[in-house]
């Protein structure tokens, strides 16, 4: 499938999210398992919808691995920052990446509480509402502002630090030049949660890594890994990450 379709299904698919949450009112039920909401079901549910007839394989969050017929496997996570949308904070999004056998592909990152719509083509840049987006140069982790999962660690100092709670959007600031670099120090992130934003952070310029120097992309339900991205090179290495990602 060329990249342009590759687009439109997933524009289609988080739109679908998108509308199925447009009059839900019910943001706190909580749903069939302890760390699940029912608004996570009805994302997945209407995310399942549009991509089943498509022929891809699906790996989401909330309802696992699904055999398609295609080579192409979609990781999904229907909305990421989904305390964030139960508490009616308005920072959580779907998040989708097409990965086929060279690794991520497409990346689409649609925030649902602004419209805000990320994405990127790998080899093509990475944009926002489809206008060219960049990382800022910084170097310095005492001049930087650093998004963050958990708490931060004794061993890094930057000028300031923000934790939203939905890692696809952060790393999307990353990406965007809203923030300088992100991680995760608990590496408690599904690969649902940083597929595509590391994807669009590649795409920007910035440089992604691994809380211990593994591989981001993968297919294992269970595997819970440590993303981290940044700006530049040099705030990487200050991050704690010696080897980046390549592309």
């Amino acid at each position: 499938m060329p990249s342009d379709s590759w687009i439109n299904l997933l524009d289609q698919t988080a739109e679908a999210v998108a509308d199925a949450l447009a009059t839900f009112d019910r943001w706190g039920d909580g749903g069939d398992r302890p760390d699940q909401y029912l608004l996570d079901q009805i994302a997945d549910t209407a995310v399942l919808e549009m991509l089943k007839p498509a022929g891809v394989s699906i790996l989401s969050e909330e309802s696992g691995f699904l055999q398609g017929e295609n080579s192409e496997l979609v990781i999904v996570d229907p909305v990421d920052g989904s305390t964030n949308a139960s508490r009616r904070i308005p920072h959580y999004c779907t998040s989708l990446c097409v990965v086929d056998e060279q690794g991520p592909l497409v990346g689409l990152v649609l925030n649902l509480a602004n419209g805000e719509r990320f994405h990127a083509i790998r080899g093509g840049g990475a944009f926002l509402n489809n206008q060219p987006i960049g990382p800022t140069k910084c170097v310095q982790m005492s001049e930087s502002i650093i998004g963050v999962a958990g708490p931060l660690p004794d061993d890094i100092s930057p000028s300031q630090y923000r934790s939203f709670g939905a890692a696809a959007l952060d790393l999307c600031s990353v990406a965007a030049g809203r923030l300088d670099g992100y991680i995760d120090p608990l590496a408690h992130h599904g690969v649902w949660d940083y597929a595509a934003g590391i994807l669009i952070c590649q795409e920007a310029g910035a440089v992604v890594g691994e809380l211990q120097g593994r591989e981001l992309i993968h297919s294992d339900h269970s595997l819970r890994l440590g993303p981290i991205a940044a700006s530049t090179p040099e705030l990487l290495s200050q991050l704690g990450v010696e080897r980046q990602i390549d592309r």
